[in-house]
């Protein structure tokens, strides 16, 4: 009969508290949006999608969730490219200074947001460049490639380097490797990293202040300015949307790592019932 370990009881117990200090502020923002008033009031008064109507009907609302998507996706796009580029160009690979080229690609992690966002409204308005959506999603980009790389190199430890030698050796290309040596190895890896970089980028306020402007205004940028001097349920809404999508996102993942290890466990059991 298997028994059960007293400390992990233990653990298990300790651990909820936690997880409803983390859960219960998030999950407040919900009620707050579907809150039957003109204003930000907890508890609700009563129960109405008026401020969800109201939010979608707002032509400027709209346009920051648009600025956002937007941004949001050119900021995936470049990040899983560097970052996965530069994970399996590092993999297996030791050279002079890989440290310091590992420090470099984990550098906008650690470099203050502000910091990094002053640089880039100093660079982008040299170049002419700030009053699009453009360069938010760009420098977005900058701080979701490190989240990018990790989750690929974390799947890239299970790879052997000698697999990709022998499929060079036996006449595969770059682009047969990448598709059939590398690719499935760091697909759970890149949906993780594209998932992070989405929620960076979607989230991130200090460097879209630095670079907005009337034609691209991000929706945390709006909710900044509401927030000072329009306090209504419409921020109440777009916290709750923005908590969707997270979760949402996070649903998929789990759902795709479950399928996949389940389809990994039925392997061997299709390969011994043919044999």
């Amino acid at each position: 009969m298997k028994t059960t370990n007293p400390q992990h009881r233990l653990l298990a117990l300790l651990s909820i508290p936690a997880f409803l200090f983390l859960v219960i502020p998030t999950a407040i923002v919900v009620p707050v949006a579907l809150n039957d008033s003109r204003y930000i009031t907890f508890p609700p008064e009563g129960i109405s999608f008026a401020a969800v109507a109201g939010f979608f009907a707002d032509r400027a609302w709209t346009s920051a969730l648009t600025a956002s998507l937007q941004s949001a996706a050119i900021a995936v796009v470049i990040g899983v490219l560097l970052g996965a580029t530069a994970a399996i160009g590092l993999h297996g690979r030791k050279f002079p200074g890989q440290p310091a080229v590992v420090g470099l690609i984990l550098a906008p992690m650690i470099v203050p947001t502000v910091v990094l966002a002053l640089a880039f409204y100093q660079f982008f308005i040299s170049i002419g460049m700030v009053g699009s959506i453009v360069p938010i999603g760009l420098a977005h980009a900058v701080i979701a490639t490190p989240y990018v790389y990790l989750t690929t190199r974390a799947s890239l430890a299970g790879l052997n380097p000698a697999l990709v030698r022998s499929a060079q050796s036996l006449g595969a290309g770059p682009l047969s490797v990448l598709r059939h040596v590398y690719l499935p190895i760091i697909l759970p890896g890149l949906i993780s990293g594209a998932l992070f970089a989405f929620s960076v980028s979607i989230d991130e306020t200090v460097m879209s202040l630095f670079m907005q402007s009337p034609g691209a205004t991000t929706l945390p940028v709006k909710m900044f300015t509401d927030i000072q001097f329009n306090l209504t349920p419409k921020i109440a809404v777009s916290s709750a949307l923005l908590v969707s999508v997270a979760t949402i996102g996070l649903l998929l993942q789990v759902i795709f790592v479950l399928k996949r290890r389940s389809s990994t466990r039925m392997l061997p059991l299709a390969v011994s019932a043919q044999t």
